[in-house]
């Protein structure tokens, strides 16, 4: 089957599922099938633009955005590293318009620890907009901005292990204009076939990574296989915690907790507490802010996120958030 081929026949499955022409159980079967042999650029590519199509967008008045972000299913679950992150690169003076979701297999994912922060994770489209606007950083929980995933919530959960809309979910950022994009990916795989969707979606530069023993996120356990995305380039290549001063450490360290649990580390964390996830935590956001443009090497990018936390700009930046969230902060 050539490409072309491949496009038009997931445009055509996706077409069908939102019309209402597929049972669960063969939406299921299909989604299982493309899990087994690998999915395609060209299945993710067709399959993103029609249920992107019928997504909420969201406008902003910066010209550019960044989301971190990561697929799930990975063989370690660590913990919520890009939220975190994603209040540091806002304090640095990066856009960030974090997408996601409660986690469907884990503990705790994006919108779980917020909640347990007490944040209103769903404000609606126009607050999440100012906030962006106003404080750089908005959380877009994902089942308020894509309602059209509603005709496959019944289909994934048939299915045990993770299915292409768990890869295509990082891919939807509602924002609309141009963003940049750190991703993680449970598999490496899928850093053959994710950079081409991103470009073919408007994105021009993005690191897409896959840590190892198997995270979704830049790792402190071993080395993290990237590919960056540079216009209509990619570069493919390894980074590891020693190149940056990072003592590498065991899995066990930065595995997921609960929300509870999470939220304590949050707070320390951005409060300066030196530890594992402390340096996980800076790893990604170093390369987020060489991704962004911020900065220009990843370890430019480690000095930068160190002096975000240190100076407790990150904390008052969470804490800004969860207040306007809520609506008790002048926005």
């Amino acid at each position: 089957m050539t490409q072309t081929e491949r496009l038009i026949q997931a445009q055509r499955f996706a077409s069908e599922i939102l019309n209402g022409r597929m049972t669960d159980r063969v939406i299921a079967d299909r989604l299982q099938d493309m899990g087994r042999r690998g999915e395609s650029a060209e299945e993710m590519l067709g399959i993103t633009k029609a249920f992107y199509g019928l997504c909420n967008r969201l406008p902003t008045v910066h010209p550019m955005v960044m989301d971190v972000c990561g697929t799930g299913g990975a063989a370690v679950r660590s913990f919520n590293v890009s939220t975190i992150s994603a209040f540091v690169l806002a304090a640095a003076g990066v856009p960030v318009a974090k997408h996601g979701n409660r986690s469907s297999q884990g503990q705790c994912g994006s919108a779980d620890l917020l909640e347990a922060m007490g944040a209103d994770i769903s404000p609606g489209p126009e607050r999440s907009a100012q906030m962006l606007d106003s404080i750089s950083f908005t959380f877009l929980f994902a089942p308020a901005y894509h309602p059209a995933m509603r005709h496959v919530a019944k289909a994934r959960r048939l299915v045990s292990d993770r299915t292409i809309f768990n890869v295509i979910g990082p891919l939807m950022n509602p924002v609309l204009g141009p963003r940049r994009q750190l991703m993680g990916v449970c598999s490496p795989e899928l850093l053959e076939t994710v950079p081409p969707v991103l470009r073919s979606l408007g994105v021009d530069r993005a690191m897409v990574v896959h840590g190892l023993p198997g995270m979704d996120e830049v790792s402190l356990c071993g080395s993290t296989l990237v590919a960056e995305l540079k216009g209509e380039d990619v570069e493919r290549y390894e980074i590891c915690p020693e190149e940056q001063g990072l003592k590498r450490c065991h899995e066990d360290k930065v595995r997921e907790l609960t929300p509870q649990a999470s939220v304590r580390v949050c707070i320390d964390l951005l409060r300066g507490k030196t530890n594992e996830r402390r340096d996980m935590v800076l790893f990604n956001c170093a390369c987020a802010l060489y991704v962004f443009g911020s900065v220009s090497s990843i370890a430019a990018g480690l000095s930068l996120a160190e002096r975000v936390i240190d100076g407790g700009n990150a904390l008052s930046k969470m804490q800004h958030y969860i207040l306007a969230s809520n609506g008790r902060e002048a926005i």
